[in-house]
């Protein structure tokens, strides 16, 4: 079976990946707009962002003999029913399932002076390269970051920068950080950790225009403020790559809609990774998620599936980790659906609160507690119902 793969990132390398593991023997051909093969995204706001390491995490090393890597390449269109895509070139390639590993691309600044050298976003190498370069001259001229958006790539890029002596100032137009995946209390335990690290953190704030010549030197906040800059970056989400979905007639709604299997609306079409829709049992509805395991398991599973080779996709509950100033914080399942919580909190920088619905565990955060959180994460995977009692057997309990 000859496979078509568009797209460069976490869910085409997982699917290539799964594909040597299962001895697919037919071509499998490769269309990614940049010029690496596909690689982890995770260290490009931390070891590869500070130089910690200086080569890319290829997800998919090598190449075998049925693969062709179409690099530095886009496909325009795709043609369902002759089961073709046309790429920018004008090549043309057959496929027989064609997997749709799109992803997204960042929400850019639309202010005035958003468009100057300085001003950044972080989704690529290229992104990084770029951004480091702005980070060394706010070192060296002892200028500060402006980070725009409390999430999880502008507080990973805040803790970097402030480990490294720079100074920087954040900007949440919400009432706190990380509103759509922490539960209040962890926010605000997220928050005053950054704040005793010496960020300067600005919630229910815009920044409302930049000014430079060739370079962002001042911002205007929405507070009535100015600050003088030496780089901005910006973290206020993605916008799934959905146009070729689009094109093809494949059904999209907040993305690429997707069976377990990965399967779209058009026979023979899967999407994987941060541009598909899946309905997710621990959200509760059909949801993307932007989640670095969750394209591996997509990925895989659309493999899985094209290879034909049976199973239900990712079943496994919802995870995701960040590390900042060298603490773990990591997410499982959908905590913010919890009416309910249990927490468990020791001395120091250790914190766990599980989250419960109708007396079931629906999520947890864990802050430097992996162990607990791998267990749980176990638990959720093998037992339909959790509850506080089930909890309790298991060493889990509020103290």
């Amino acid at each position: 079976m000859s496979i078509v793969i568009i797209g460069g990132g976490q869910a085409a390398g997982a699917a290539i990946r799964k594909l040597r593991e299962l001895g697919h023997a037919g071509q499998v051909v490769l269309v990614s707009d940049e010029s690496h093969l596909p690689y982890e995204r995770p260290p490009l706001s931390k070891e590869y962002l500070w130089r910690i390491e200086q080569d890319l995490r290829c997800i998919a090393p090598g190449r075998q003999s049925n693969e062709r890597m179409l690099l530095d390449s886009s496909a325009t269109s795709i043609d369902p029913n002759a089961k073709t895509v046309t790429c920018a070139n004008g090549t043309v390639l057959p496929y027989e399932a064609l997997l749709l590993a799109t992803g997204g691309r960042p929400r850019r600044l639309s202010i005035p002076g958003s468009d100057l050298a300085n001003v950044h976003c972080l989704r690529t190498a290229l992104d990084a390269g770029a951004l480091r370069r702005s980070l060394d001259h706010c070192a060296a001229k002892g200028q500060a970051l402006l980070v725009v958006g409390g999430s999880w790539i502008g507080l990973e890029v805040a803790a970097g920068a402030r480990e490294a002596g720079i100074e920087v100032v954040l900007l949440e137009r919400g009432d706190r950080l990380c509103s759509r995946t922490l539960p209040t209390a962890d926010a605000e335990w997220m928050q005053s950790l950054h704040t005793s690290r010496g960020v300067a953190i600005r919630l229910r704030t815009t920044l409302e225009r930049l000014e430079g010549s060739c370079l962002a030197e001042h911002a205007h906040l929405s507070d009535g403020s100015r600050l003088k800059v030496g780089a901005v970056i910006a973290g206020i989400g993605i916008a799934p790559n959905v146009e070729l979905a689009h094109q093809c007639g494949v059904h999209v709604r907040n993305g690429v809609v997707i069976d377990r299997h990965g399967r779209t609306s058009i026979s023979g079409i899967y999407a994987a990774g941060d541009v598909a829709e899946q309905t997710c049992a621990w959200h509760g509805e059909s949801v993307r998620i932007e989640t670095w395991d969750n394209a591996n398991r997509q990925g895989e599973a659309a493999a899985a599936h094209i290879a034909g080779v049976a199973g239900e996709g990712p079943a496994s509950v919802p995870w995701f980790w960040s590390d900042q100033y060298r603490i773990n914080l990591q997410v499982v399942g959908s905590p913010l659906k919890g009416n309910t919580v249990i927490s468990s909190q020791s001395d120091g920088p250790q914190r766990l609160s599980i989250h419960l619905r109708g007396g079931a565990v629906v999520g947890a955060v864990g802050i430097n507690r992996a162990r607990d959180m791998r267990r749980l994460r176990k638990l959720l995977g093998e037992q339909a119902l959790l509850d506080e009692a089930a909890l309790q057997q298991h060493g889990f309990s509020s103290h």
